[in-house]
């Protein structure tokens, strides 16, 4: 079964474009080339891609930390201390403002390549050598949801750390009011898992920012979950999850990595029995769902009457109405859910110990490739000679 299934998951990667000889296990974000480890998303034939991914994104975090002072004053002394040790070598130049100076009253909303080109020569040779060494990254905090940062207040004077945990919509009917005289199918506890594992690799894709994008964010959520878009109906945990998983590692447009298509069944775990408070938040986290279909029906309504508009909002309404479903029933069953986590969670370390046993088999076979190309082959002997 594990062997079948590890086929199933991995047969069609396609190879790095860099290497050609590693399979991909990562897409660029910026021109979706696929790329095997971090030296090969720096080589020569990705470097301009990746220098202008690594400068765009320095400029958009300093656009986001507007509401931030202190990390964006972090980021404005880096960029300072590099002008501060080029001084000396802008010899062509007479006077040289502060970066300070030249980047005052520049929008960093819009005018990217002017916050660029206020560089002088060197600061920017300087910012591509930060990049080519990787200490670029340490001016970016590594993204966590609110399932894995919320933490119960126990002062009422502080204020809640971002991510904020959502709030379950309010005014929610009993279950029996949905229902009415029908009753509810068992499989639902497998349908909502899919839709969590959808929901929980949007957030994770988009960076938390699935709420401002939301025509995009929802639209990934209902590529995966097949629960969601296609009705699917999903007999057991097993399926749930792994339909997903193979679901964005086939898709190039929601790839991220092997790892983390395979780590989001732990998220779904978390949302399911919070590690340290041991609170279900699948409530909270279908709710947050719910919000996004709603923000992303009121985009599609605001694009008129054209008849891709008009289907997109049909279909967001139905699933909206599907989520609203979940939330009431996720409510009112709770120790349901609860017991689901473990489950979950050993799904996880299955599939996390047949992705690194099929990293290893495939760490092995190039090994061999390597060896075999400097083997030379002996020359075939005749085995039956002609008698005159």
């Amino acid at each position: 079964m594990g062997i079948g299934f590890t086929r199933f998951f991995f047969l069609q990667i396609p190879l790095c474009a860099s290497c050609l000889a590693q399979l991909s296990r990562y897409t660029c974000p910026r021109c979706n080339v696929r790329y095997c480890s971090v030296a090969c998303y720096r080589h020569e034939r990705h470097l301009q891609c990746s220098e202008s991914f690594y400068r765009d994104s320095v400029i958009t975090e300093l656009q986001q930390m507007k509401g931030n002072g202190e990390e964006r004053r972090h980021v404005m002394e880096t960029l300072m201390r590099m002008q501060e040790g080029d001084e000396d070598d802008d010899q062509n130049e007479d006077h040289v403002a502060s970066l300070e100076e030249r980047l005052d009253g520049l929008d960093l909303d819009k005018d990217l390549d002017q916050v660029w080109q206020c560089l002088t020569l060197s600061e920017q040779q300087q910012f591509n050598q930060l990049v080519q060494s990787g200490h670029v990254g340490h001016l970016f905090s590594l993204y966590s949801p609110w399932w894995e940062t919320f933490t119960p207040v126990t002062d009422m004077t502080e204020k809640p750390s971002p991510p904020l945990k959502p709030s379950v919509l309010s005014d929610l009917p009993p279950l029996s009011s949905l229902v009415k005289d029908a009753k509810v199918s068992p499989s639902v506890h497998y349908n909502v898992l899919n839709a969590l594992y959808a929901y929980a690799y949007t957030v994770r894709l988009y960076n938390g920012d699935h709420l401002e994008l939301a025509m995009q964010a929802s639209q990934a959520v209902l590529d995966i979950s097949g629960a969601l878009s296609s009705n699917t109906v999903f007999c057991a945990t097993r399926d749930a999850l792994r339909v997903a998983v193979t679901t964005v590692q086939q898709r190039k447009d929601l790839f991220m990595s092997l790892e983390s298509s395979v780590s989001v069944m732990r998220d779904v775990a978390h949302l399911l029995c919070h590690t340290t408070s041991h609170l279900c938040q699948v409530p909270e986290a279908l709710s947050d769902l719910h919000q996004l279909l709603a923000r992303a029906k009121a985009a599609s309504k605001a694009e008129g009457k054209k008849s891709d508009a008009q289907d997109s909002v049909k279909q967001l309404h139905r699933v909206a109405k599907k989520v609203f479903f979940f939330v009431v029933w996720s409510s009112e069953h709770v120790e349901d859910l609860l017991s689901l986590s473990d489950v979950v969670l050993l799904e996880y370390e299955t599939s996390l110990k047949e992705l690194q046993s099929y990293l290893e088999t495939e760490q092995t076979v190039k090994a061999f490739r390597k060896t075999s190309k400097g083997c030379r082959h002996a020359a075939p002997q005749t085995l039956v000679e002609q008698l005159n």
